[in-house]
């Protein structure tokens, strides 16, 4: 049973019994599978060190973008900070950070399961 969405006490959330945590290491992607099925819809909210420059890529792998040129990689962005995505279950997520070892955490609560 995975804990449900809900947005009570003034937006407050619940804890959640699904959670991504990890220090990351420089340069090396990171992967994480969302547990469940893909009829099982997620909101995922990240945290992170404020500072930290952290990228997620959904359902690929994270990269770094090269100094001085741009880059197009689908469905990848600067770590979302205090702003939730949805992801279905059996997604992936990749993180990687070009610097330090900055922690980063993934919150998952169950929105939608249409599983019979």
């Amino acid at each position: 049973m995975y804990t449900r969405y809900n947005s009570n006490f003034s937006n407050t959330l619940p804890f959640s019994n699904i959670n991504f945590n990890a220090a990351l290491a420089t340069s090396t992607a990171l992967g994480y599978t969302v547990p469940g099925v893909a009829t099982q819809r997620f909101k995922v909210k990240f945290r992170s060190n404020y500072s930290a420059e952290i990228w997620v890529c959904y359902n690929g792998t994270a990269a770094i973008p090269s100094a001085g040129t741009g880059s197009t990689v689908p469905y990848q962005e600067l770590l979302p900070l205090n702003e939730s995505r949805y992801v279905n279950g059996g997604d992936t997520l990749s993180f990687i950070c070009s610097t330090g070892t900055p922690q980063v955490s993934a919150q998952f609560l169950l929105v939608e399961d249409t599983t019979s």
